[in-house]
């Protein structure tokens, strides 16, 4: 008996000593995130997340690219039919409410710590916040800004360390900059292109002539009201009546022409002001969106929203955003990819500070942002975007008349409104 205890104790000692094998390690908490970045923004991400996981073994985020905002969107919605939900997502701030409305998330306001709460800008939280809850955590943050060729600018005799400033503006130069080379009555090279696509495009210009996109109780469309209607004939007269702006080209290819150095000048995300520097074969000048009146931009971008309930995983999860946007990430993310800093103490920062005396075209939406406003947020707003990019294509390429067509347009968005109404 005496043996056996002795056997068996030594047996103990020596199961004690040997290492613990690797399937009785403790496994990281494994996060599913899905996001919506390409190209440049995507590498910077990925770096980003190897890094976070090298330096959390206790976490391991599995990046997943499910293709642009509108594709996530879709996914998401398919992913709610089966509960089939990564554990976080980046969502564009315009397509939140969806989730919101449906419950498919819930609020993060009191994970929300007062440093980051007073640190993070308030045009940040309020395109995340809706009744005063807080449902994603702001990242990629963006405004328009005006891209211009500055070799183009020089050509035409025009100083490219002076760009417009107003529309008004756009016009006395797009008469310079819009060249037939060879004299074969096709341009060569545009002046400008304004693609109005939908709500982000459209929404802003409103606002620079004192109107709004809708009311402020999101149950009515405003866009056709004499502001909107104004902003229309403005815009078509560039085409028609000035010829300094192509009548019928999409946002993509007006892109591919500025590349090319067929377009001068245009309204751009300040997101693609990296590649745009890196790879456009002449100098990039970046300068404030114009305006009209007043001075106004919208503040687009995604949030990351946390859809996983499951509490360790949510407080994971809140730990890689909260390094995600750190003071020295956020940073990174702008100096990498062009989008906005989020933070306070990023913008005026001593790094930050320098970087933009170097790289000056990257301080200009920032200087953006005490004038930059998030959209009008409603269950419906990707329907009533879609309506409004009809309404737009109709009055550029077919000519019809602004005060008809946003009429038309503003009817059939009223009818979203009211389903809305009709469910609360």
């Amino acid at each position: 008996m005496k043996k056996g205890y002795l056997l068996l104790l030594m047996l103990c000692i020596l199961l004690h000593a040997l290492p613990v094998s690797a399937s009785m390690k403790r496994k990281p908490v494994e996060l599913i995130f899905w996001h919506s970045m390409s190209i440049y923004q995507g590498d910077v991400l990925e770096r980003m997340v190897q890094e976070y996981n090298n330096e959390n073994p206790d976490i391991k985020v599995k990046l997943i690219f499910q293709g642009l905002y509108n594709d996530m969107k879709t996914k998401l919605l398919t992913a709610s039919k089966t509960n089939d939900f990564p554990d976080i997502a980046q969502v564009a701030i315009e397509y939140l409410d969806v989730f919101v409305y449906e419950k498919e998330i819930e609020p993060i306001t009191s994970l929300i710590s007062e440093e980051d709460r007073s640190d993070i800008l308030p045009q940040f939280w309020n395109g995340v916040t809706r009744e005063r809850e807080i449902y994603a955590f702001p990242f990629n943050q963006s405004v328009q800004v005006l891209y211009y060729n500055r070799d183009a600018f020089r050509k035409s005799g025009i100083d490219p360390d002076k760009p417009p400033k107003t529309w008004n503006q756009v016009i006395e130069y797009g008469k310079k900059l819009t060249k037939d080379f060879n004299n074969d009555g096709i341009i060569d090279q545009w002046a400008v292109l304004i693609s109005l696509e939908g709500v982000f495009g459209f929404t802003p210009l409103i606002r620079q002539v004192g109107g709004e996109f809708l009311n402020e109780e999101r149950t009515v469309a405003l866009f056709n009201s004499e502001e909107g209607v104004k902003v229309m004939k403005l815009v078509q007269d560039m085409a028609y009546r000035y010829r300094i702006m192509p009548s019928n080209w999409t946002l993509f290819e007006g892109t591919n022409a500025f590349l090319q150095g067929k377009i001068a000048m245009g309204p751009i995300t300040c997101a693609g002001i990296k590649f745009a520097e890196e790879n456009l074969p002449w100098e990039l000048g970046i300068a404030p969106l114009p305006f009209v009146e007043n001075k106004s931009v919208l503040l687009g971008g995604a949030g990351i929203v946390i859809f996983t309930r499951a509490v360790k995983k949510k407080r994971a999860a809140f730990h890689f955003i909260q390094w995600l946007t750190s003071k020295e990430n956020t940073i990174r993310w702008h100096e990498q990819t062009g989008y906005l800093p989020i933070r306070k103490t990023a913008i005026e920062s001593f790094e930050l500070q320098s970087f933009h005396r170097t790289h000056p075209n990257y301080k200009v939406p920032i200087d953006q942002l005490p004038y930059s406003r998030p959209p009008d947020f409603t269950p419906y707003l990707p329907q009533i975007d879609q309506v409004v990019r009809y309404a737009i294509e109709s009055i550029m390429i077919n000519k019809g008349d602004p005060r008809q067509v946003l009429d038309l347009a503003a009817e059939k968005a009223n009818d979203l409104l009211k389903k809305e109404e009709e469910k609360e």
